[in-house]
């Protein structure tokens, strides 16, 4: 879509004549042919300096109107992964023809960084709703109630694997945890595992390398 065109001085002074007479902005803005908000704004600003011609430009024009803007936020939103080249092809789409730079741009501009994806646990709603109401039923406990808990999680170490490589996703400072924003990881793919625990009153624990196999260590757990 194309960007909207400026009105002209002419008729810029013809609505300043017209409301002067004692018209209203919504007879003014019949008579002219434009809407009666563009009539209040330019009346606003006539009121404030005297002017009915903007001031003088510097720089090139802007290639993309906010519509347009707008469009490129929704393209974003629907696949943060997204890379700046696929962005312009899909906004190309409706009409925008720009390079990667004015992608990268507009999207700094909506406050958009292109940054390393939180690597986070692959979680079904079920699976949130449970740990939501364990943290809801120990939202009051005390300092001396957690020191009384020893904490243990398992690390993987992949060796000649890509499956650590980084993604990095299009998103605001606020949306870092977001779940479209994620790496999403699975607890227990091929690959060595680590366990370590720790507590607040008997500090770190040693580490155990796990040998077993995944359905060896499901049988441990089934049992224990």
């Amino acid at each position: 879509m194309a960007p909207t065109r400026e009105m002209s001085v002419e008729t810029k002074e013809r609505i300043i004549k017209l409301l002067k007479e004692g018209k209203s902005s919504r007879n003014v803005a019949k008579n002219v042919g434009c809407s009666q908000s563009a009539v209040s704004k330019i009346w606003t600003k006539y009121k404030s300096n005297g002017k009915v011609v903007k001031g003088k430009r510097t720089g090139r024009p802007r290639k993309t109107s906010k519509r347009q803007d707008r469009k490129l936020k929704a393209i974003c939103l629907e696949n943060r992964k997204c890379t700046t080249k696929q962005m312009r092809n899909k906004w190309a789409e409706s009409g925008v023809h720009v390079c990667d730079r004015t992608v990268r741009n507009r999207l700094k501009e909506m406050g958009f960084t292109y940054r390393k994806a939180k690597r986070k646990p692959s979680l079904t709603s079920k699976q949130k709703k449970t740990r939501f109401q364990w943290a809801k039923e120990r939202q009051s406990w005390t300092v001396d109630d957690w020191m009384r808990v020893i904490f243990s999680d398992e690390s993987r170490i992949c060796i000649g694997q890509g499956d650590d490589a980084g993604t990095f996703v299009w998103c605001r400072s606020n949306e870092i945890y977001e779940d479209n924003c994620l790496k999403k990881t699975c607890k227990f793919p091929q690959s060595l595992m680590i366990w370590g625990c720790m507590s607040g009153k008997a500090g770190c624990g040693s580490y155990r390398q796990w040998r077993l196999s995944q359905q060896g260590r499901s049988l441990i757990r089934a049992r224990s």
